[in-house]
């Protein structure tokens, strides 16, 4: 869910997996990994995706993301 969440941020946003990946400190595999559900983010990675992608933590791991 949390995966699916975030690549929709990145499509509505018109950002890659690599920006995200530069933004947070992290590869762009992980970032892949996170987005494809193989594995899940930290909760401090989760508050620097939110920054990067401006929106709340809450936006990034809600059910019912629209």
């Amino acid at each position: 869910m949390i995966g699916e969440n975030i690549k929709e941020l990145l499509y509505q946003q018109r950002k890659t997996q690599v920006w995200l990946a530069t933004q947070c400190g992290v590869t762009k595999g992980h970032i892949n990994q996170i987005i494809t559900g193989k594995t899940s983010p930290s909760l401090k990675l989760l508050l620097k995706m939110s920054k990067a992608l401006s929106v709340s933590i809450d936006k990034i791991v809600e059910t019912d993301f629209q």
